[in-house]
């Protein structure tokens, strides 16, 4: 790897991350450049890479960010043994993807065997959850992903492993995103489409939210403490008050424009 730092700008073009993302674990304290010059640039050394790869490896498996800095600062953090076992989950996601190509070229070639068991992600789920537990155990005394499903745990036994696993990344992106617009008001336009992206996942995966529902669940994000904590989990202690205030001021723009027709 290149041993002279490098900046945001080149740390940007190599890993596809954005510069706001950088500055947002900067500020966290999740990754801090080891430079930064007079004129308040920011340059990444190769160590600083190295934690940023680890970041990334423990967002693919599911860690929020809080969790990432706790488990990489933990004494007793293994490096070889993360990567042995996430190593293992990408084996697993490739073996998936492996009996997708087979059965997609069985098609092609005539094939009429109606096979369904390749879509499934029960192994990769399984060996994600594993790995969770495994790391909470021994190299941190963090929130573990368990917890996620105890706050949606009458949805959870209504809908399969794959969709509770696809409904935490969702959750997970989008809420470490609005964590980044902490800093401007809740009305602004980047915050805003955070808000209707969440309207329209939960309309598409879960039930129709209208903007009464999604006022209704605004609200329960800052008066039930479990929906409060798991979002905070994903920015500051605020976070869940300040997506809440972004919810108000989406539906009233809302009802505002429905009224004008």
């Amino acid at each position: 790897m290149n041993k002279k730092p490098m900046t945001v700008h080149e740390v940007v073009n190599l890993t596809g991350i954005t510069a706001r993302t950088l500055h947002y674990y900067d500020e966290i304290g999740l990754l801090k450049p080891s430079i930064v010059t007079e004129a308040r640039y920011r340059l990444y050394t190769e160590e600083d890479l190295i934690r940023l790869q680890e970041i990334l490896f423990f967002r693919e498996v599911g860690f929020a960010l809080k969790e990432i800095k706790k488990l990489l600062d933990a004494p007793h953090y293994n490096r070889s043994e993360a990567l042995e076992r996430h190593l293992s989950i990408l084996e697993a996601q490739k073996e998936r993807i492996d009996a997708i190509i087979a059965l997609i070229k069985n098609e092609i070639n005539g094939g009429k065997n109606l096979a369904f068991t390749a879509f499934s992600q029960s192994k990769v789920i399984e060996l994600q959850t594993q790995f969770r537990d495994e790391i909470i155990e021994r190299w941190g005394n963090t929130e573990s992903f368990r917890q996620f499903e105890e706050i949606f745990s009458s949805q959870s036994r209504k809908i399969q492993n794959e969709q509770i696993s696809s409904f935490y990344c969702t959750a997970q992106e989008l809420f470490e995103k609005l964590a980044t617009y902490e800093g401007k008001t809740p009305s602004c336009s980047e915050v805003q489409q955070i808000v209707q992206k969440w309207q329209e996942y939960i309309s598409e995966h879960f039930y129709q939210c209208d903007s009464q529902m999604l006022s209704y669940l605004g609200n329960l994000y800052i008066t039930d403490e479990r929906f409060s904590e798991f979002i905070n989990r994903f920015g500051g202690e605020n976070l869940a008050m300040f997506f809440s205030k972004a919810i108000e001021a989406y539906c009233t723009k809302q009802r505002s424009e429905r009224n004008e027709r």
